[in-house]
């Protein structure tokens, strides 16, 4: 998925595949040993939170939990991503630019062209398939109090529109420009928010707290049934990981020992 995403918008010479290919399979190797025990243990306490049902002190824990596990993530890859991008020449930059600029699928531009209306519908859409997939059924009369509590705001939609415009043209410059990017990539990797726009700047914390405020309205209001539900889902992705990180083995041992098995 990773050399995907990079393929579509620029095709690879086969060196670079091959370098990219080692690369990730370096990283997600480290991230199996590493990372996903931490990701199992946030997970666990994450589940454990959410049973009682969440409020302001939970939605704080949150917040700086996962951007530290997002941050050692970034770090490890740091210098692959540096590596990499210096093998990029000036005919894939064009191409990159040009993917950044035709690209006219995705979600965003779609709701820039849309009326009100059908900012709103898509929006509610948008929520009622996350709460479907995370809650199970959600009742009708669930639907239709979320419904009072997401309004669309094409105004943040043009926000993020800018602001990635800004992020993609520096992006380009950067690749354009070999003896800076190597000394500059650690501040785009680290520091992404140096490169948004003064007014996603100024927006972005309201925002975040306007859907902190939402999703404490929609637990409040999460039946029984959809709680359970939710842990279940929560339950499988820790089996998944443990499966992957090798610890699943190592804790049907610690279980049989325990037991006296």
């Amino acid at each position: 998925m990773v050399i995907s995403w990079f393929e579509s918008y620029f095709d690879f010479r086969e060196s670079q595949r091959l370098d990219l290919e080692k690369k990730v399979e370096r990283f997600f190797e480290w991230h199996r040993k590493s990372e996903l025990p931490k990701v199992i243990a946030f997970l666990e306490e994450f589940k454990t939170r959410y049973k009682d049902g969440f409020d302001q002190d939970d939605i704080n824990w949150i917040t700086p939990e996962s951007k530290l596990l997002w941050k050692r993530i970034l770090s490890s890859a740091e210098d692959d991503i540096a590596s990499f991008l210096l093998t990029v020449d000036e005919s894939q930059i064009l191409e990159l630019s040009e993917g950044f600029h035709e690209k006219e699928d995705d979600w965003l531009i779609e709701q820039s062209k849309m009326s009100l209306k059908e900012l709103r519908k898509d929006i509610l859409d948008r929520t009622y398939k996350a709460l479907d997939k995370w809650l199970g059924d959600v009742e009708p009369s669930q639907k239709k109090q979320v419904a009072t509590w997401i309004q669309p705001d094409p105004y943040w939609v043009a926000i993020k529109l800018r602001n990635r415009e800004k992020f993609q043209n520096e992006l380009i410059d950067l690749l354009r420009s070999k003896e800076r990017l190597k000394e500059n990539i650690q501040s785009w990797v680290s520091d992404p928010e140096l490169h948004w726009t003064d007014e996603y700047q100024t927006n972005i914390e309201g925002k975040k707290r306007e859907w902190e405020t939402i999703f404490l309205k929609i637990d409040s209001i999460t039946l029984p049934r959809q709680r359970k539900h939710f842990v279940e889902k929560i339950d499988g992705y820790i089996s998944d990981f443990q499966d992957l990180a090798g610890t699943q083995k190592e804790y049907d041992n610690d279980m049989k020992l325990t037991l006296g098995q």
